[in-house]
């Protein structure tokens, strides 16, 4: 696929310059060499021990084509790279160029794909790129005053390092809180009353009422609020469902509700009920839900998620995963 565009290839650029003498050769130019990045690679998965890995390329140019690979009659071009280990695949994506003196604009080539650099496969690239005609015809502006440029525009995709591994947990260990607010007739004017904090999986919750409701119908309201993280914790999304209680202090009648919410990362992000019980029914002693002033909030998270990251070959070598992996490439068979 050919494209226009004015900005120069972001890699290598050259230029030959008194280009009619090699035109008809079927040897290559190699340019210089050029690197394209450093990044960290797993040269060796099993052990996993890192290595700064620093990508250096050549811009290999057949002013009349690469003949073993059906380039008769064409330019050819390709990108080589030079450092790569037995045990490394790198992958690319590439974009070649010419740069057309008639509109002051390159020329880019490229097929859309994934190149795979490995041991066996050091060059990728185009045999036919453009006809040996159309590229030597001054017209056309791909060579003026006996020279051409030419480029290559390199984008390797970085190896993953870590993944977010995100677990939902059933009956997290101290994952139950309860809340006795005595003189609990002090608090009637208070609009919000909060709790201590608590803590369970990698965060800090707490509970939130309003005596009387947050809207016209007079009720008590109970919120859980996600507040911050632990040391060290992943700030997150944090998945809980809960089961809030107003327990009955004379039977067994307790009114409960169950809730489940994505808390967002905000210090204070609460999901509960607005209207747990009737302020004319809290307030009748008779009813067991207010004693001696008293009132007894539980909550219990039934379920939450902890997030961590991992490096990204112990992710393989647990159960929740099936990944397989090739430098640069990571396909995954199952959420984690």
């Amino acid at each position: 696929m050919e494209t226009i565009r004015e900005e120069a290839p972001s890699s290598y650029l050259m230029k030959l310059v008194g280009f009619s003498e090699v035109k008809f050769s079927h040897q290559p130019y190699e340019s210089a060499d050029f690197d394209v990045g450093g990044h960290k690679w797993y040269s060796q998965p099993n052990l996993r021990s890192n290595i700064y890995f620093i990508t250096l390329m050549r811009l290999i140019f057949y002013p009349a084509g690469k003949l073993e690979e059906g380039g008769k009659d064409h330019v050819s071009i390709y990108a080589r790279i030079e450092n790569v280990g037995a045990s490394m695949q790198i992958d690319a994506e590439l974009k070649f160029f010419i740069y057309n003196h008639n509109n002051k604009q390159y020329s880019v080539f490229q097929d859309g794909t994934m190149k795979h650099y490995n041991k066996e496969k050091k060059e990728c690239g185009f045999a036919q790129m453009l006809l040996f005609s159309k590229f030597n015809d001054p017209k056309n502006g791909y060579i003026d005053g006996n020279a051409c440029i030419v480029g290559v525009e390199i984008f390797v995709i970085k190896p993953i390092e870590k993944v977010e591994r995100v677990v939902f947990t059933q009956n997290p260990p101290e994952n139950k809180f309860t809340w006795k607010i005595s003189h609990f007739s002090y608090i009637g004017d208070k609009r919000y009353y909060y709790s201590d904090e608590f803590v369970v999986g990698d965060r800090k919750w707490r509970l939130k009422i309003s005596p009387k409701g947050d809207k016209k119908v007079r009720a008590l309201s109970v919120y859980v609020q996600a507040m911050a993280y632990l040391p060290n914790a992943v700030a997150s999304s944090t998945y809980a469902k809960l089961r809030l209680r107003l327990l009955n202090q004379k039977n067994s009648n307790h009114i409960e509700k169950r809730v489940f919410h994505f808390y967002s990362r905000e210090n204070g992000d609460g999901s509960g009920i607005s209207e747990l019980i009737s302020v004319e029914d809290l307030n009748d002693e008779s009813k067991g839900y207010l004693v001696e002033d008293s009132i007894v909030l539980e909550t219990t998270l039934l379920w939450v998620s902890d997030t961590k990251f991992v490096k990204f070959f112990d992710v393989l070598l647990t159960d929740y995963v099936r990944i397989f992996v090739r430098f640069g490439k990571v396909c995954l068979t199952k959420a984690l």
